[in-house]
């Protein structure tokens, strides 16, 4: 067992209804319009690259964001939305990559060869370690150590963090696509930019 020292005395700010519904709402909102905003890039029509930002938008942002939001509200129902959320960002994540690798074997481009698909393999990768690491020792119903309060605080800080880089990865990839327009990059990345303090800290 961990011991319990004073980073676990840490305590967040429980978000109001209003509030938490509003960043819900944009969440969902920017999954959709951003996904289909990147997916579109870059010359506006809708193919099978497209669902790759669009399920990995929807995931690491929508998903895993209403996640780590639900979870600052506290108690049993909400830690275990919190879980469920989780996972399905993560599952969501893995039929992205399942079709970006479509994508390329389709067209002949070879894989993990930029800094964006290296990060974001990095970043699915860590998810699936810490939702494993939430499941065995924090699960409200079988966890092995639920009541820690430093491995608790571990885990959230982590997450948060992982989950900034996806944001960012996801920025960088649409910059590594279309470098040249400042418009469009700030439709996605500006949204993007006003969820962190919302969402991840």
């Amino acid at each position: 067992m961990v011991a319990k020292g004073s980073l676990g005395k840490y305590q967040p700010g429980k978000p109001s209804p209003a509030v938490y519904w509003t960043v819900l709402i944009s969440l969902i909102s920017f999954s959709i319009g951003g996904g289909y905003l990147a997916g579109t890039r870059p010359n506006g029509e809708w193919r099978l690259f497209s669902w790759h930002p669009m399920l990995m938008t929807s995931g690491m942002v929508g998903l895993a964001g209403i996640g780590a939001l639900t979870k600052k509200l506290g108690g049993y129902t909400n830690t275990k939305l919190h879980a469920l959320l989780g996972w399905s960002s993560i599952f969501t994540s893995f039929a992205g990559i399942y079709v970006i690798y479509r994508n390329k074997e389709m067209n002949g481009y070879g894989h993990l060869k930029t800094a964006h698909s290296q990060a974001g393999a990095a970043v699915v990768v860590t998810t699936v370690g810490l939702g494993l690491a939430g499941s065995i020792f924090l699960h409200p119903d079988f966890g092995v150590d639920k009541t820690n309060k430093t491995i608790r605080l571990a885990h959230k800080m982590a997450s948060r963090i992982t989950l900034m880089i996806a944001w960012f990865t996801a920025f960088y990839g649409l910059m590594e696509m279309i470098p040249n327009e400042p418009k469009i990059l700030a439709m996605y990345g500006f949204p993007l930019l006003m969820l962190v303090p919302l969402v991840l800290i």
